[in-house]
């Protein structure tokens, strides 16, 4: 058994940037044509990923979802711009959510 921390071998891809304007999988479908570019060979698996990232952003909430489901749990409970501010906050974290 070992002890001490992990270190990550040096071949290990860098971490994603934290561009807070951009979604996480905005960034994997940019990495995926990356990969395409730089390995035909691996458009499949590219793809593949691409396709992933599409289906994850369309099964995401849109405002109507977001604003019915505080309206459910909610209603009367909160005034209007503590509402608004819950679904604008709902609404970043399910755009940047992983």
């Amino acid at each position: 058994m070992t002890t001490g921390s992990y270190d990550p071998p040096s071949d290990s891809a860098p971490p994603m940037p934290a561009d807070p304007d951009t979604s996480p999988l905005d960034q994997i479908m940019t990495l995926s044509r990356e990969i395409v570019d730089d390995c035909p060979s691996c458009a499949g698996k590219a793809s593949q990923i691409a396709m992933w990232a599409r289906e994850i952003r369309e099964r995401r909430p849109g405002r109507e979802e977001l604003e019915a489901l505080v309206d459910a749990t909610c209603k009367g409970f909160l005034p209007d711009d503590q509402r608004k501010l819950l679904i604008e906050s709902l609404r970043a974290l399910v755009r940047f959510a992983e």
